[in-house]
């Protein structure tokens, strides 16, 4: 082969269409007979006489396709879920690393076989191809195993009679499934009967978002903690014969719950037999 010839086709061989070289040659006055027997020469070369400058950007740029999915997968998780996703997704980016690690190679070696016919234009798309597909799942499974960090608001509850109790205080929300499913915990409320009040309740929105939220997808506890270690403490929950009324919004970020009938639950080590206490009143929680 014309070392002129050879010497076009490893600088622009990666870069243009055998046409386009073919066009090139010719136009710089090579014998077109000439640059027809050096194409074919050049493109049915086994991998080992590929030029060394293009395995070279060929292997840089695998690399690079793969160390990139693993660096902006990893930040992808951080931006949409905040930092208490770092360790579930440091965990599964030494995962992800190995499994691109593994692709990498295999792709490298596939891509590097082509290499020769297709130039290094086409031949990264295997690796791109591997980095996309192995970034994506990954990033699909972490995504659902991170949860969303809590939300910092507000809740207020309400006890009617003969247990009277009205207080507010934080309240910590976390929000699933897009406020399909709303957790609040709020544990000082304020005291009744000398015992920190507190509550939490879990809302799952179901069926049509228009329609009234019924009771099944709501639960409801309210708990009474002893300020030292000889009092008992007191807990209410839900019962077959408790009544909820949940007016919540569709978001889940704010809302309200009308109970009636929360029973008390039997209190450790008294073996009592008698019939549960129980209230009446409601909670309501802001966390927007």
């Amino acid at each position: 082969m014309n070392p002129g010839i050879r010497r076009y086709l490893d600088e622009h061989g990666a870069t243009y269409t055998p046409e386009a070289l073919r066009k090139g040659l010719v136009d710089a006055g090579y014998d077109p007979a000439q640059v027809d027997t050096a194409l074919l020469e050049w493109r049915t070369e086994p991998p080992g006489k590929s030029s060394q400058r293009d395995r070279q950007t060929f292997g840089l740029w695998a690399l690079g396709l793969h160390a990139g999915t693993l660096v902006a997968t990893f930040a992808l998780l951080i931006l949409l879920r905040g930092t208490t996703a770092i360790e579930i997704a440091t965990i599964g980016a030494i995962i992800l690393g190995i499994a691109l690690l593994l692709g990498g190679t295999l792709t490298w070696l596939i891509g590097r076989a082509i290499l020769p016919s297709t130039g290094v234009t086409i031949a990264l798309i295997v690796p791109a191809i591997s980095a996309i597909a192995l970034g994506g799942s990954c990033f699909a499974l972490m995504y659902g195993s991170i949860q969303p960090p809590p939300i910092a608001g507000s809740a207020h509850l309400q006890i009617l009679p003969p247990r009277t109790f009205d207080g507010s205080g934080t309240a910590s929300c976390g929000v699933t499934d897009g406020g399909g499913t709303v957790l609040v915990d709020a544990f000082e409320l304020g005291t009744l009967d000398g015992k920190m009040v507190g509550v939490n309740l879990s809302w799952y929105g179901v069926g049509d978002p228009n329609a009234p939220r019924p009771a099944s997808g709501t639960d409801l506890s309210v708990f009474l903690n002893p300020r030292s270690d000889t009092g008992q403490p007191e807990g209410f929950g839900v019962i077959f014969s408790t009544r909820l009324e949940a007016d919540v919004a569709e978001n889940g970020l704010s809302g309200t719950i009308h109970f009636k009938g929360l029973a008390s639950e039997p209190l450790e080590g008294s073996g009592e037999q008698s019939a549960p206490e129980e209230i009446s009143g409601s909670v309501s929680w802001n966390c927007e």
